[in-house]
């Protein structure tokens, strides 16, 4: 079974369709690398054996009455700790939330349970998701699995599904991403994440942080699996859901009308760790060599103002979620997320509408400067990751490549580009126009078939 371990979806989906393993023993095998893994990795707050073991059992059942569901049928998921599921516990992240049951289930959960998928457990995430580091104070922060001497931080807000799916303890799983909480923790654990635009996948049963910028996204191994989810996660319960293998093996070598903008490295704005620059060319050859035509040009805005407006409307919106309770200090809530959201009490009503309309401007701007490219390409984070003992809480440096994508509404997909000289993963995103999803996805595929950085696995035991 160790050859499970760090299969794609869509290779697992081979192999159950071939009857070569069926879901209830790949559901028990990942149970057992849970099991045996998650008590130093952290990745998982909760894990549900029984539901997942009946769900395995359903799908069998199916298969071998020939009502398979798609390909997602038996295939075991994670799911970031912000999405409701009826009988569990949602706690946000917060140690305060340990007992909060969820009494709805979120629209995404039910549609990956509507095409088969089993869901395993829920994921760590930063408290209320309000963090870029992944370091949670008061339940613990999951370990970066490419260093196995020295913790290091699994990127945030979705800091456990990053961790679940580089250590091999799910093929894929959830994520939500508001300033970057699904790019930096795929970035830091070597996996693909994709970002999708805000209302491409129904946020129903997601507990928000910022309702305006907001979005789900999948994290995975590949590009393909990437669309495998978005689809599911897109599609009404009894659509086919096929791997969009098709497209990538389709188009891999005709990008031809494919535009990709680099950003220049003078550019950057901001100190860049030499693997990220290198990963970031390498990319720009790959594409290149599929036949895409690379421009080079830097958006109409600065990176470093975006990312402060988008943090003053997440912390704007985030109180007003939270203001209820995030000021009694009986109440146990981590020191720097309760700081951050207590940031946003001192933004007025007025002030928060004037970061609305900077918003819906920005947005006109992006897509107008997007409007004969199909792509921007730029690295993911300044740096890969760094030992947990130099986290400084007071800044926010990996969200400043990723959070102008939310300020602008954009979507986005982060993809393994290689590692540093200490072998931690870099990571490069491409960004879009908003529903652009699978053209982000077309190109990273195009990258995927010529680059073997996403098939690289750290040694977790």
């Amino acid at each position: 079974m160790e050859q499970y371990a760090f299969a794609s979806i869509t290779e697992l989906a081979r192999s159950l369709a071939m009857n070569n393993v069926t879901a209830e023993s790949l559901t028990n095998y990942f149970l057992n690398r849970i099991d045996r893994l998650n008590p130093v990795l952290h990745a998982f707050a909760r894990v549900f054996p029984e539901q997942a073991l009946a769900q395995a059992r359903e799908s069998d059942e199916r298969r071998q009455q020939g009502r398979t569901l798609g390909m997602l049928d038996g295939i075991p998921l994670g799911i970031k700790d912000l999405c409701d599921i009826e009988g569990t516990i949602t706690a946000c992240g917060s140690r305060q939330w340990e007992t909060r049951t969820s009494n709805q289930t979120a629209d995404a959960v039910h549609r990956l349970r509507a095409h088969g998928a089993v869901i395993i457990g829920k994921t760590h995430t930063v408290e209320f998701a309000f963090g870029g580091w992944g370091t949670n104070a008061l339940l613990g922060t999951p370990r970066n699995p490419w260093d196995r001497n020295l913790h290091r931080v699994p990127g945030g807000s979705s800091s456990g599904s990053g961790v679940a799916v580089a250590a091999g303890l799910v093929p894929g799983a959830l994520g939500t991403d508001t300033g970057g909480s699904v790019r930096i923790p795929a970035a830091l654990n070597g996996i693909t994440g994709l970002k999708t635009t805000v209302g491409a996948i129904n946020a129903d049963g997601v507990y928000p942080l910022s309702r305006t910028l907001d979005s789900v996204g999948p994290m995975t191994r590949t590009a393909d699996d990437a669309a495998l989810l978005l689809q599911a996660l897109t599609h009404a319960p009894g659509q086919t859901v096929q791997s969009m293998t098709y497209l990538a093996q389709d188009n891999a070598d005709d990008l031809a009308r494919v535009r990709v903008c680099v950003l220049p490295e003078d550019d950057y704005g901001v100190q860049v760790q030499r693997a990220v620059r290198l990963g970031s060319r390498d990319m720009v050859r790959m594409v290149e060599m599929a036949g895409a035509t690379i421009v080079r040009e830097a958006p109409p805005f600065s990176f470093e103002q975006a990312m402060s407006d988008c943090g003053k409307l997440i912390a704007a919106e985030g109180w007003r979620v939270h203001k209820d309770y995030i000021q009694d200090p009986s109440q146990h809530f981590g020191p720097f997320v309760r700081d951050r959201l207590m940031a946003g009490k001192s933004i007025s009503d007025m002030q928060y509408q004037d970061l609305l309309g900077a918003h819906l401007k920005v947005q006109a701007v992006w897509t107008q400067w997007m409007a004969d490219k199909d792509a921007l390409l730029l690295p993911t984070t300044p740096f890969g990751p760094i030992p947990l003992a130099q986290v400084d809480e007071s800044g926010t440096p990996l969200g400043y490549f990723t959070r102008f994508v939310n300020w602008v509404n954009g979507c986005a997909l982060a993809l393994p580009a290689g590692f540093d000289q200490t072998n931690l993963p870099v990571s490069v995103q491409l960004a879009g126009k908003a529903g652009d999803e699978l053209m982000l996805l077309r190109i990273g595929s195009a990258i995927q078939c010529r680059t073997a950085w996403h098939s690289y696995t750290p040694t977790v035991g």
